[in-house]
């Protein structure tokens, strides 16, 4: 049990797939995950242990980053922070460290964009709930959405359109170079093969919604721009609506 649990257990019956209450879970977990920042961000901001929560949301982070990699290379995976959550993951501390809007821009797309997509369309490579990695998908990606939501309404930092498109346009730079690095890995090491970004292969559980690679990288695309776009409606709906009643 004990080695099962922190074992590298691949058990795809078991874990987390499209369309079952692994997945209704996540979702769950995620919307969560966007309300409790929400929610709490100000009562933290005013409250005197606010450095001692924002330090404790660091520390876990850390830890998490650490504990995945670690789980990867003792069971034989080399595993580097490169998946778009990783990102993730270091704009988040750097946001906690300098709590800088140009850091902000990053982090609340790469990490609350990152993180919910993770959890609408989980990818947790087959580890099953007996599994410590089950558990540390679903931590560490709620926790990057939490990380930027809290700056975001504790802080009030916004990102406009331009942010955005910016945002985007880095996104599509880094999609070959992550191609590129994904075929260099591969050609090391199989088993060092992670599909970071996801642009390489057609992850399984979606493929059969796709006739060749080509139409999934567009999709791909089409679907973050037009995910980064309601985030940033989404989250300037007050300031949008004044500015269409000022210039009326």
């Amino acid at each position: 049990m004990f080695s099962d649990f922190f074992g590298y257990v691949i058990d795809p019956d078991r874990a987390v797939r499209l369309f079952t209450w692994h997945h209704a879970m996540h979702i769950g977990l995620a919307v969560v995950a966007i309300v409790l920042p929400l929610k709490f961000a100000d009562a933290i901001r005013k409250s005197r242990h606010e450095k001692r929560v924002v330090a404790g949301f660091f520390w876990f982070l850390v830890a998490l980053e650490m504990i995945y990699h670690a789980h990867n290379w003792l069971g034989g995976y080399p595993s580097y922070p490169l998946h778009i959550c990783s990102f993730g993951v270091f704009l988040s501390l750097t946001l906690i460290k300098t709590n800088h809007t140009k850091v902000f821009e990053y982090a609340f797309f790469f990490a609350v964009l990152g993180g919910f997509m993770a959890m609408f369309i989980p990818f947790g490579y087959g580890f099953p709930y007996t599994n410590i990695r089950y558990y540390h998908f679903i931590l560490i990606h709620m926790t990057i959405i939490m990380v930027p939501l809290y700056f975001y309404k504790a802080y009030d930092h916004r990102v406009d359109l331009h942010t955005t498109f910016k945002v985007f346009l880095v996104t599509l730079l880094m999609m070959p170079v992550m191609n590129q690095i994904n075929l260099g890995i591969m050609n090391i090491s199989d088993n060092a093969f992670h599909n970071y970004w996801f642009v390489t292969e057609i992850p399984e559980h979606v493929a059969p919604m796709f006739t060749s690679r080509v139409t999934y990288v567009l999709t791909l695309c089409t679907l973050v721009f037009v995910a980064m776009m309601v985030l940033y409606r989404v989250s300037n709906r007050g300031r949008i609506e004044r500015r269409k009643r000022a210039t009326a």
